[in-house]
């Protein structure tokens, strides 16, 4: 069975997640819907292109990938098919497919679309047609003109002397159902500003002088303490840096909710001289 899966800011209570599901079944009876996210915050383009990044790219080659995030099309957000590591990307041209893509090649095409009141017909039409064994550059029409976004980056101080970098000021992108706080720093570039150097994160009033690797790591700083409610700081198994408090949840609240680490809110990052 063909593999289409689904991400969406429709959120689980209203009728447009079910009747997005009824229209691509009605049209393409054999499909094997998966849902990868329903709860991505509408407006939200960071936070969306951090599910699409990491979460799609894990799907066998020849999935179908529907994004209906900010799904409204018009002139200026037409309908398009990208298609990048055999994969295909059916979405609007408003820039989160191909900033999540932007470490892959691909290749875009504007799809045709008649009334823009038609709810993500052209993506159904567009994806039946794949599974139907048609080419990409039959489907639509290939260009390299599309949109993207310019994500927002950790802010940086240097040195006066010496010109290594001094403090980093990443800020909040996204927090995890446990209320884990996501930012937009990578590991890579925090240890390329790090040069070895010992470091603190502060928090408000707290303060982490070291890195976890896993959230069990916890337990072994200190077998005399009871880890729960402390607060660790990682980078996630995607390579985003991350606060969390051990075995937090949305009852006994996170980071998001405990520290105040709400999306858009910034830590500092202080290297030693």
């Amino acid at each position: 069975m063909p593999i289409i899966t689904l991400t969406t800011d429709f959120g689980m209570r209203d009728p447009d997640l079910g009747f997005l599901k009824g229209q691509i079944l009605n049209q393409i009876p054999q499909a094997r819907l998966i849902d990868v996210s329903h709860r991505v915050s509408a407006f939200s383009p960071q936070e969306a292109i951090y599910i699409i990044e990491n979460s799609l790219k894990a799907f066998p080659k020849g999935s179908i990938h529907l994004i209906g995030i900010d799904s409204e099309i018009s002139v200026r957000q037409v309908p398009i098919l990208i298609v990048s590591n055999d994969r295909y990307y059916l979405g609007n041209d408003h820039g989160i497919i191909p900033t999540a893509l932007a470490n892959s090649e691909m290749t875009c095409y504007r799809l045709p679309y008649e009334n823009p009141d038609h709810f993500l017909q052209p993506h159904i039409q567009a994806a039946k047609q794949l599974i139907q064994g048609k080419m990409p550059s039959e489907i639509g029409r290939q260009t390299s003109e599309f949109n993207t976004i310019l994500l927002s980056k950790s802010l940086i101080r240097h040195q006066e002397h010496g010109g290594k970098v001094s403090l980093i000021v990443p800020k909040v992108i996204y927090t995890d159902h446990y209320g884990n706080a996501i930012f937009n720093l990578k590991k890579e570039d925090f240890e390329t500003w790090q040069d070895g150097r010992p470091f603190k994160i502060k928090i408000g009033h707290y303060e982490i002088n070291q890195l976890v690797n896993y959230y069990s790591d916890a337990l072994q700083s200190d077998k005399n303490i009871t880890a729960d409610g402390h607060i660790f700081a990682r980078f996630n198994q995607f390579g985003y840096f991350e606060i969390f408090m051990y075995k937090s949840n949305q009852v006994s609240g996170g980071a998001n909710t405990l520290l105040g680490l709400q999306k858009n809110k910034t830590v500092h990052i202080i290297f030693e001289s």
